[in-house]
């Protein structure tokens, strides 16, 4: 009976070792295309869609992934 729930709790731990190993290059990505999004909007002589950059601070920090993204594409204006 012990054997049985030592075998669960190490076929649990490499589960999440497995889990881990598959998540941590998504939230690598997440974090990056945050960072940059924040950087690119905070250079002095950015101009955004909407000219409210508080607004594409929350997006970009608050929707998640699309966040970023939608702000690459679509929120910068072209100098």
């Amino acid at each position: 009976m012990r054997t049985m729930g030592f075998m669960a709790s190490v076929a649990g731990a490499h589960l999440s070792a497995s889990l881990l190993l598959i998540l941590l290059p998504i939230v690598v990505i997440e974090l990056g295309l945050v960072v940059f999004s924040l950087v690119d909007l905070f250079k002095p002589d950015r101009h955004v869609v909407g000219d409210s950059k508080l607004i594409w601070v929350l997006v970009i920090v608050l929707v998640g992934t699309i966040g970023p993204i939608v702000y690459l594409l679509a929120g910068r204006k072209q100098n």
